[in-house]
């Protein structure tokens, strides 16, 4: 019989319901253990950088921000090494599938690579709108597959690509609003922006309808967990929730003033969102209640990217948190 076995058992009642109790106990801080630590500090030249968005997909994580920063790493965030971009204008946004990587910025600025970011080709998009060429600041980029693309910017504009962003055609939007962010899934597209502006589309972007929820704060970032299931991120603590597809939306009470952005969703139940002053927020409900996490930071968090049980957030001053 094994020692340790045979000397467990030998224990009397009340010890061995002690030792059940400190075991149970010693589970329950492991599993709170589980938290946010701040890894590293992400610098411009001499000064902490501005970091705006991320993706990571359990192996590569890719960090975009002001001033053209492109930074890479390929171990969990424990390094970082700058990929030259050759501009001087905010990147806002990154999007990977595979070995295709799209960002996109101020100033209709574009990059694009299908050799997994080894080299990135530049473009500048223009806007031709009433016989006046204006390059508008772009916010954020998705694809559903690695030719079909969508981009959201400045004074309402919405841009589809059907050639992996060799070209981009404008799509009427019937607004003039900032448009922050979108989500894709198939034929179906959700935007939202400036004054709590959200559109809706069934045929791939060809027709967009306007939605209404009751905020007039600026929705900064959408999240669709399922077809039906999404949510939305807004100024002044504004948290959207919809259970169907976005045909209405019903006000989350998030017990914060603090501005939300970046939201990561590992499946319908558990999710995450950030803002603010180092706001992180939790939810293992399906949205409908969140339990604010330590961030180990007071910087405002940008972005957030989760896979299985690791994760990043950045934001201001060069922070990277990882879970």
């Amino acid at each position: 019989m094994n020692r340790k076995k045979a000397a467990l058992v030998s224990l009397p009642p009340a010890a061995l319901l002690l030792f059940a109790l400190l075991s149970v106990c010693a589970k329950t801080v492991s599993a709170q253990g589980q938290s946010w630590s701040h890894i590293q500090t992400l610098a411009l030249g001499e000064k902490p950088a501005t970091l705006n968005a991320l993706f990571y997909d359990g192996e590569t994580l890719w960090v975009v921000g002001a001033k053209g920063l492109i930074m890479r790493s390929d171990d969990d965030g424990s390094s970082f090494h700058t990929v030259e971009s050759r501009l001087d204008t905010g990147l806002n946004d990154v999007f990977v599938k595979d070995k295709r990587i799209w960002m996109v910025g101020d100033e209709g600025k574009m990059l694009r690579s299908t050799d997994g970011g080894a080299s990135f080709v530049k473009n500048v998009y223009v806007s031709h709108r009433n016989a006046e060429a204006k390059s508008l600041d772009l916010y954020s980029v998705q694809f559903v597959d690695k030719n079909h693309g969508y981009i959201v910017g400045d004074q309402g504009l919405i841009l589809s690509s059907t050639d992996g962003g060799l070209s981009w055609e404008e799509l009427p939007s019937g607004t003039s609003a900032q448009l922050f962010h979108l989500a894709f899934r198939g034929k179906r597209g959700w935007v939202v922006g400036s004054a709590g502006t959200i559109l809706h589309s069934d045929d791939k972007g060809k027709n967009w309808y306007p939605e209404k929820p009751a905020t007039t704060q600026d929705l900064n970032r959408i999240a669709m967990v399922s077809d039906d299931v999404g949510f939305i991120s807004g100024n002044n603590g504004v948290m959207f929730r919809t259970d169907d597809g976005g045909a209405t939306w019903q006000r989350v009470n998030i017990n914060s003033k603090e501005s939300l952005f970046g939201m990561s969703f590992l499946d319908k139940r558990v999710g995450w969102v950030v803002g603010y002053k180092g706001t992180i927020f939790r939810t293992s409900d399906a949205g409908h209640e969140w339990i604010q996490q330590p961030a180990s930071t007071t910087a405002d968090l940008f972005s957030i990217q989760m896979y299985a049980s690791r994760g990043f957030a950045i934001g201001r001053g060069g922070v990277v948190l990882r879970y």
